[in-house]
């Protein structure tokens, strides 16, 4: 009795250790792929679509003997926020967007790099990029890593291999952020801007803006662009002032508000369908 009972105990032993090897191995890391190169982020994760506002005022104007304030006053402060937050991403967006048409290859550093070139027009100069987009997977985080290089001859002042953004996506390029650095000063990597992008689906998107650069009195400044089916809005926290800015418009009727502080001393401000000022929300 006393064998047979000892015989079970040292096969249930083994049973166990050889049940214990077999979750050991099930947790065991696989190998990272490098035979597939990680999928770019959508070019989006960099822009703001802002072309509703697009328009001439004073041709607007002569439209109507409705005023249409509000509506122009929403015109002209994003045409404001066009040349002082968004003009930051418009040359590395467009950089970066084509890469979409060129094949990577996977080099000695273990990372895929895109490299290719890319000539566009930038506040009226023509310039050439000499570009190497790098990219890989963090097998532990479960994200991509990307830095984009640039040179370029015909830059002010010229770039050699400058490290001009980078940033990490979520596998399945979802949610993620970019840093940029400031091209004019490429000796010193000053963060000037950082993007989060956050797209749950095509519905519900967001994208913020924050000024990086510490030295800056806009420092801690941040732009919000938000898409809810048919809702837009764009949100500017203002640090310094420690006060929140909202535009809002509906993409289907036209309609929207503007909440500014500078702007009717920051009470909400509407217009309807065709632009015209109204007292409250459209009906």
């Amino acid at each position: 009795m006393r064998t047979l009972a000892k015989n079970k105990i040292i096969a249930l032993g083994v049973m166990l250790i050889f049940l214990i090897g077999l979750t050991t191995c099930d947790k065991e890391p696989t190998e990272p792929n490098k035979t597939a190169a990680p999928e770019l982020p959508p070019a989006q994760s960099m822009q703001i679509d802002l072309s509703y506002f697009k328009m001439n005022p004073e041709r607007s104007l002569q439209k109507s003997a409705t005023s249409k304030w509000n509506f122009l006053a929403a015109v002209a402060t994003v045409s404001y926020i066009n040349t002082t937050v968004i003009v930051a991403s418009i040359a590395p967006s467009l950089v970066f967007a084509a890469a979409i048409s060129q094949q990577p290859k996977l080099q000695d550093d273990g990372k895929f790099h895109w490299i290719y070139s890319k000539s566009d027009t930038i506040l009226g100069r023509v310039i050439t990029f000499e570009v190497d987009l790098v990219g890989w997977i963090d097998e532990t985080d479960q994200e991509s890593e990307w830095e984009v290089y640039v040179s370029s001859n015909s830059h002010i002042p010229q770039l050699h291999h400058f490290l001009w953004y980078q940033g990490r996506s979520e596998i399945g390029n979802k949610t993620g952020w970019w840093l940029f650095h400031d091209d004019k000063s490429p000796d010193s990597l000053i963060d000037v801007l950082k993007v989060e992008w956050d797209f749950s689906d095509e519905n519900d998107k967001e994208l913020i803006f924050t000024n990086a650069e510490e030295l800056s009195n806009e420092y801690g400044d941040y732009l919000k662009y938000g898409i809810e089916f048919s809702d837009r809005f764009l949100i500017f926290f203002d640090a310094s002032e420690n006060k929140t800015n909202t535009i809002y418009w509906n993409a289907e009727t036209g309609a929207g508000f503007i909440e500014w502080q500078n702007y009717h001393n920051g009470a909400k401000s509407y217009w309807d369908e065709n632009h015209n000022d109204i007292s409250g929300p459209p009906a």
